[in-house]
């Protein structure tokens, strides 16, 4: 999926809950819930500089080199029994000086587990992959948070930016911007509906509840997700990425999908798309 900048360190405030996984659910019964097939079939990677052939390299390398230790970064955020609230680190440079010993990443913060905020503390999948590629390259860590959209054309336009790590699904339109590293994750995107949600209940392939989609209307008709990112594309449809679309869908686009998925439970809209991965921690969160 997806699709950032001076670090904006606190997340949006969501009704008395902050954004960086701090429960949300009063109660002890569950509010939302993932609707379990797989719609799409994406990877991940990193975004380079074109003509940074140097970089694009080693990260390559990097990724062969480091895969147990990349796998168990994957396991430690993916864990059942994983608490994101308690990952992170506070001493990560946010502010580019220039100096030719930093790794600059462009990304957005608001994409867990993959990348997201506690309190002052910078978390994530891609954060931590990061942190070693920064170590591997004897280079040191500058995180810049901006919103989505902006990732891959900072990566492609300012000097400033090093690299594009936030969960960037790889397309065509966005190969004629940036050089992709190998891919490091395959991605699939998801729906998220109430807990009580009956539409998409006994659908068990993307076939089915892309016909189920097709027909709905009105208020059922109103979905979200987070803006530039697969969710939209699949929505309003991206020929690049072969995904038609749906006409009688009404897509609302949030800087992240928390946001979207709170506004469901304000009826606003009446289901969530995002990447299954997150859909999962999000789940998770809001089920606290």
């Amino acid at each position: 999926m997806k699709k950032v900048l001076t670090i904006v360190m606190a997340i949006v405030m969501i009704i008395g809950c902050v954004f960086a996984f701090v429960a949300c659910n009063d109660s002890a019964e569950p509010v939302v819930k993932v609707v379990n097939v797989d719609l799409s079939n994406e990877q991940y990677a990193f975004a380079v500089k074109k003509g940074d052939t140097a970089l694009l390299a080693s990260v390559n390398t990097f990724f062969a080199a480091k895969k147990n230790e990349i796998a168990a970064i994957f396991d430690k955020y993916t864990a059942d029994d994983a608490d994101l609230d308690s990952f992170g680190k506070d001493n990560i440079k946010t502010t580019p000086t220039g100096a030719a010993n930093e790794l600059v990443v462009a990304t957005n913060l608001e994409f867990a587990p993959f990348e997201y905020t506690n309190g002052n503390k910078i978390a994530g999948i891609d954060m931590e992959i990061a942190e070693l590629l920064a170590a591997y390259l004897g280079k040191e860590l500058v995180i810049v948070h901006m919103d989505f959209d902006s990732v891959v054309e900072s990566v492609q336009t300012l000097d400033t930016y090093d690299i594009g790590i936030a969960g960037l699904t790889i397309t065509e339109e966005r190969k004629e911007m940036v050089a992709f590293s190998d891919p490091y994750f395959g991605a699939t995107q998801v729906l998220v509906v109430k807990e009580g949600d009956t539409t998409f209940d006994g659908l068990t392939t993307a076939e089915a509840v892309e016909a189920k989609l097709a027909t709905l209307t009105g208020a059922a008709a109103k979905c979200g997700g987070q803006a530039g990112t697969t969710s939209q594309f699949y929505v309003n449809g991206n020929e690049d990425m072969e995904m038609t679309g749906f006409e009688n869908l009404t897509f609302s686009p949030y800087s992240s999908a928390a946001l979207a998925i709170q506004d469901m439970l304000n009826d606003k809209i009446a289901f969530v798309v995002v990447d299954k991965t997150t859909a999962t921690a999000l789940v998770n969160s809001f089920n606290k």
